[in-house]
Parts: structure tokens; sequence; C-alpha cells
């Protein structure tokens, strides 16, 4: 192999590998500018938008300004006015600290900031270009920054190239606007895209007043006050009801000392507290702020500052989700966990003797749906396929059911399981699963004729949306049309309904939670056909239909196992899932 020289990289060609560190899309630009606009002690924080960030970023504030030398140093790489030993990187309490934001976005952007301290009477116009200072000049500005990014990624084409849809990148810009407005409640935001108002969240607001405002007023009567105070860790805010669940993650943050960061870990300390309060699949919204010494948290161990490690991890997760379940118990969902035995209750530590040890409630691990019965009925294995009508209905050659005429007896088992007796035992059906299949058959054949049938609704139902949401809905209205649902955007970010799928729900709570169902599952590949086929449509509308009804009565199971067993393949779900047994009289003999 040929020898090939070492060499330092040009400043420019260093500054862009760099800024590709920091500015991975115009949502980085927004979330260093608006960050540093808390830093600097803005009361107002302003952004604009224009093409979704590929054309204009604006982020204006009211905080300290710099002066004209600071200025002109803060766009240096490694400059920063937040740490000055290495001593400072264990004590870190401001948002930006490792002095590159800046760097990198006039590596790959024009840039202008207008700037002025509220001690001096003019201010100063940078321009810069390609990390090149372009031009600077006195004049007159309102004190604090006002910062200008155009033309992302000008100079990288291929770069610029990958960024998303406009929507997409919008989208990103949002969470990031929402991830800094949620941690200060004393500061005013606003944000708009193209001249339309997205946001306008006045300063001063109670921080439940400010997650309604984000998060929409829906869940204003769905948030419940959790707040537990340790030696470790001091944990508040707000956690969702358990009815307040859904399918898509949605408003789900975790703040540690004022700063946003994500933790897979820690969320399922909180969703382990909902254990069978929420449908599989479903998790709950929450805003949880964790105050913990910042000699204990590490926030330096990746570029963008999202992902931290605790000290005391394990711990934390143990306070958390004990926390969560008391909010719960509190509001009579679980049973309460009394935290009232002090200010600072300890939480005790692990030790090696059996005196004093700390244990852990015994989880016991269990499948519902597993029957200790199933030997010799052709459904051991749950995902089994290819078991013929009449293998599995006819029950060894004999007939399924002893008297035809005979009105069937149904009993219903937590609204989720119907028994009724065939002529060799018990027939046990899975209702969400056989209610899919029946849905899937029957959205298929009317799929295939001109499309699904409708049912108009008395009065339509208007859901409000966040912008997030309500961008997301917009792009996909003609699919939703497609799919059988009269809908249309109105005023306010909110979406009316006039007709769902012939068998749908038309409450509220149902109709939302279609529409979240649909929402995630549209990007899926579904077996068996495109996403644009058929059964990829009549799939979609079966698994909302289907999984979004929880109870069933007796009359609608009697019914429904009618439809089950006309059905062309009534044993299996479109997905390959058992949607029934027989537990054999001998198997019952056996047991009894």
């Amino acid at each position: 192999m040929m020898d090939r020289q070492i060499k330092v990289l040009p400043g420019k060609i260093a500054n862009l590998i760099a800024a590709g560190e920091v500015v991975q899309r115009p949502a980085s630009v927004v979330k260093e500018l608006m960050e540093n606009s808390v830093d600097a002690g803005a009361k107002n924080i302003s952004v604009i938008i224009s093409d979704s960030g590929k054309t204009l970023i604006q982020v204006i504030d009211d905080g300290c300004g710099m002066t004209p030398e600071n200025a002109r140093i803060s766009f240096e790489r490694h400059a920063t006015s937040k740490i000055a030993t290495a001593d400072d990187l264990g004590r870190i309490s401001t948002y930006g600290f490792r002095g590159e934001a800046l760097a990198s976005i006039a590596a790959v952007a024009e840039v202008t900031l207008k700037t002025r301290t509220s001690e001096e009477e003019t201010g100063m116009e940078l321009q810069l270009s390609d990390s090149r200072l372009v031009s600077e000049k006195e004049i007159s500005c309102p004190a604090g920054c006002n910062f200008e990014i155009r033309s992302i990624f000008y100079n990288i084409p291929a770069r610029r190239k990958f960024l998303k849809s406009d929507r997409a990148e919008m989208q990103h810009i949002i969470e990031e606007f929402c991830r800094v407005a949620l941690t200060r409640t004393e500061t005013g935001f606003r944000i708009s895209h193209n001249g339309k108002n997205i946001y306008s969240l006045p300063a001063r607001q109670l921080l439940k007043q400010r997650i309604v405002s984000i998060a929409g007023n829906d869940l204003n009567k769905q948030l419940i006050d959790i707040r537990t105070n340790t030696s470790i860790v001091k944990v508040s805010g707000f956690v969702g009801i358990p009815s307040a669940a859904r399918k898509q993650a949605q408003n789900q943050y975790f703040f540690v000392n004022g700063r946003y960061f994500r933790s897979p870990y820690l969320h399922r300390a909180v969703c382990r507290a909902y254990e069978h309060l929420v449908q599989d699949g479903y998790t709950p919204p929450y805003f949880i702020y964790l105050d913990v010494d910042t000699g204990k948290v590490d926030v330096n161990i990746h570029p963008s500052k999202t992902e931290i490690k605790f000290e005391d991890d394990s711990m934390i997760f143990e306070i958390l989700n004990a926390a969560v379940r008391e909010a719960l118990g509190k509001n009579a969902f679980v049973p309460s966990i009394d935290f009232s035995l002090g200010n600072v209750p300890e939480i005790p530590l692990m030790r090696n003797s059996d005196q004093g040890k700390y244990r852990r409630e015994p989880k016991i691990n269990y499948d519902p749906l597993f029957n200790p019965f199933l030997s010799g009925t052709g459904f051991e294995d749950g995902n089994k396929t290819g078991a013929g009508k009449a293998e599995v209905l006819a029950d060894g050659g004999g007939e399924l059911f002893e008297n035809k005429d005979m009105e069937r007896r149904i009993l219903v088992f937590k609204g989720k399981y119907i028994f009724t007796p065939v002529s060799s035992g018990l027939l046990a059906i899975n209702a969400s699963r056989a209610r899919y299949r029946v849905m899937f058959e029957h959205y298929l054949d009317s799929l295939g004729n001109a499309g699904p049938a409708m049912q108009k609704m008395l009065v339509p139902v208007t859901l409000e949306l966040t912008p997030e949401t309500e961008m997301e809905v917009s792009a996909h209205i003609g699919r939703f049309a497609e799919l059988g649902f009269e809908a249309r955007m109105i005023a306010n970010n909110a979406l009316e309904v006039d007709a769902v799928p012939d068998g749908f729900a038309t409450d509220e709570k149902s109709v939302r939670d279609y529409i979240d169902d649909i929402l995630a599952s549209l990007e899926e590949t579904v077996p068996g056909g495109s996403n644009s086929s058929s059964s990829g449509l009549a799939d979609k509308l079966a698994r909302a239909a289907a999984y979004g009804k929880s109870d069933f009565n007796d009359t609608e199971a009697q019914l429904l196992v009618e439809q089950l067993l006309e059905c062309r393949q009534p044993q299996m779900t479109p997905d390959g899932k058992n949607c029934m047994t027989i537990i054999s009289t001998d198997k019952l003999d056996s047991m009894i």
C-alpha cells in the first residue's frame, strides 16, 4: 500500500467538517440561536422562517447584546464566554458552551448580525459569508441581537440536496422551538413561517399554561401534576392521564436543569408506571423536569447536546417510576405511594448484606393470550399460517356447532375475549383480532368496488391540532379521503370531520384515535401489498376500526362471531396472528 502524506486540513475545510457536527439542518440553526438568546437573558424571542429555513432563518431577541469586539470574536471557533477552565465543564448550567455554533453557521450560510448592548447608543452590523467577514458598519438598532441566516448550505450542494421536504424540515424547526419554549416560561416566544403565525407565547406563563399553549387545549384536563423531591433528583412537571395515551409518540419531553434531552431508558421508567392502564402500543404524554447537581450529569457527550449521562441513572429510573406511579395513584388510577414521610425522602442504598438491602418489587411477566390448552388444536405456533378454514373449523370432520338453529351462547370475558361452546369443546376468540379480520375483508371488498362506504355524522367532529400535526394531516388530506374520511382543515389549526368509514365509531375520542392511528401507519409497509394497494388501504382501515374499540357487549359479540365465521380466512388476522382457538373437551376434562 502506498504511503500517503499526512497534512493539516485548510481552515475552510476544517470549518465545514465542524459545521456538519453542529448544523445538520435548518432546525439546528434555530436551536443554537434560540439557546444563545436564552443565555443572553432575553425576555422576548422571535423566530421568522421562510421556505422551511432554506431561504431565511431570523432570530431576534432583546437580550444583553454584544459589543463590537465581542461580536467579531463570537464567530471564531471555540469562542465562548461560558468556560474558562477545564473544571467548568463539570458545572455547566447554560445552554451553549462549546463556542462552535456561530462559526459553524457562518461556514455554511450567509449571516447578518445586528447587535447592541443597552449601555451603547449605536450598534454594529456584521455580514459574513463562507466563514469570512464581508463587511461591518455602525448602525442604529434595538438592544439585543438580530441574526439573519440566509441560503443555508449554499456552498455545500450535496448537503442541501439531501434536506427533507419543506414539511419535514419545518416540523423539525417547530420541535426545536417548542423544546426551548418549554424551559423558559418567563420568556415570550413567537414563531412564524412564510408570514403565517404558528405560535405566539406570552411571557410569564404558568408551566401548565405554556404546555397547553403548545400542545393544545385537549391536554388541559388530561394532565396531572408530578412532584418529588429527593437528595438525588428533584422531579416536577406533568404526566397525562391514561386516556390521553396515543399511538403516535407526541408530547413527550424530558428536561434536566432546564435543558431538553432524549432518554429511551427514562421513557421506559414512565411507561412502566402505566402498565395495564393503557392499550399496547400506546404511550402517554409527559413533560418532566429533573433538577440534578450539575456535577453529577454529563451534558457534553453528543454534539447536539440532547443525550446526557447521569451518575446515578438507575436510581433516577426508580425515583421517576415511583413518582409517576404516585401521581397516578393520587388521581385514583393506581394504588398511591406515600411520599409524605419527610421533605427529602432518602432512597435506600443497595448493600451486600441482607440487613437494609433494597429490594425491588418482583415483576411477574406473563402473556395474557397464552393458553395452556393449545396443543393438538393446530394453533400451537402463534405465527402459524396456511391452516385452511375447513381444517380449523370443521373440528375433525364434524360440524362445528351441534345445532345450527339454536341460539348460540356467548360469554364475553373482560371485554376482550369471547367464549362460545362448540361440538368438541370451547371456542375462544380474541375480539379485537376477530374484528380486524372482519373489517379487513369488509374494506377490501368495498375498495374493490368503488371505495370505502362512508357514514355521515349528525354533528361534525372538530379536532384541534398542534401545528406539527396540522402540517402532517394537511400533507395527507387526500389519503384520508381515499380511506373514507370526509374531512377538511378549517381555521386555527383545526380539522373538521363530517364522515367516517362505515363501521367506525363517531364520538370525538374515537375519531381522534383513528386519525392518530392512520398517521402512525401511513409510512409503514403493509405485508402482502404496497401502501397504495387496496390491500394496504384495507389494512389501515381495519386496524384503526378494530383496535380503536376496546370493549364488546354480548349483542356485539354475538354478531362478531357470526361475521368472523363468514370470513374467507376467519382463523388468522391479515398479519398472521390467531383470531381463535378451540379448547377441546378432552383438555377440559383433564384439567377439571
